[in-house]
């Protein structure tokens, strides 16, 4: 180890780009302009081949491997080498995705109905106007019949849907349940009165969130129904491609059955 080891040495500092200058960025040194020149340099000599090998290129030349590819808006695509697939395998093909549809469907259908049946208990005595501000909502429990009765357009709560009948022996007891239902139906008009508090709406909150599950498992439902229909179509029109079972007007007419129920439910 030498003494220029120990040797305190100078720091040798790039220059920077002055103040008047710094809108320009950094200050380009010389090993950046190499770098740049390099890579100029680089792209200019492959532009200029290209060009040479355009200019003598033969218009009558051809290859075997032209017949799979070709050219789409200046990229050059070529064929993977797939084959198609024949009839019988198609049409197998699209039997088990039938299959597989109605078996979603089946397990779409459960988690539906017991998705109504929890939210059905938490309906009644819901604020009407909550609800109207939430178009969503109030589609979803309409579909799914969970509104009751709605003609009176004055009413504030939504009304339970179960009915309770009783069975009494005398009229005495019959005027008793009758006062007593009575009260109960004036304690319910007391509460739809009552303004709203911060624990009903923290369940209204809770409840939105049940709701807007519903209306998503309402579209899923519409989704695999269309899917499962349009695929059953495709699956009849492929069996009786090669005969006469089904007649051209039948065919049309379960063409156009599919469309006009795909656009309809693709308004909805």
């Amino acid at each position: 180890m030498g003494m220029r080891d120990f040797v305190h040495r100078r720091n040798h500092k790039e220059r920077s780009q002055p103040e008047n200058r710094k809108r320009y960025g950094l200050l380009e040194k010389h090993k950046d302009y190499v770098e740049r020149a390099r890579d100029h340099h680089v792209k200019r000599d492959k532009l200029k081949r290209l060009r040479q090998k355009a200019a003598e290129r033969n218009t009558d030349e051809f290859y075997t491997g032209m017949l799979g590819t070709k050219t789409q808006k200046g990229v050059h695509l070529a064929s993977r080498g797939n084959t198609a697939l024949d009839n019988e395998t198609v049409s197998l093909l699209k039997t088990q995705d039938a299959g597989y549809l109605r078996k979603q469907l089946v397990s779409e259908r459960k988690r539906y109905e017991l998705l109504v049946e929890e939210i059905a208990p938490r309906i009644a005595g819901m604020r009407m106007e909550w609800l109207k501000q939430k178009p969503l909502y109030f589609a979803a429990l309409k579909r799914a019949d969970l509104l009751g009765n709605m003609e009176n357009a004055a009413q504030r709560r939504v009304e339970g849907l179960g009915k309770k009948t009783l069975w009494v022996d005398t009229v005495d007891e019959m005027q008793r349940h009758a006062k007593v239902a009575k009260k109960s139906a004036s304690s319910k008009a007391r509460e739809a009165a009552v303004p709203t508090t911060a624990e009903e709406k923290t369940g209204e909150r809770q409840l939105g969130l049940k709701l807007r599950e519903l209306a998503t498992r309402q579209r899923r439902l519409d989704a695999l129904n269309e899917a499962s229909s349009k695929l059953d179509t495709v699956r009849a029109l492929m069996n009786t491609r090669s005969s006469h079972a089904v007649r051209t007007k039948q065919i049309n007419t379960l063409k156009d059955a599919v469309a006009k129920d795909g656009t309809k439910r693709t308004v909805r």
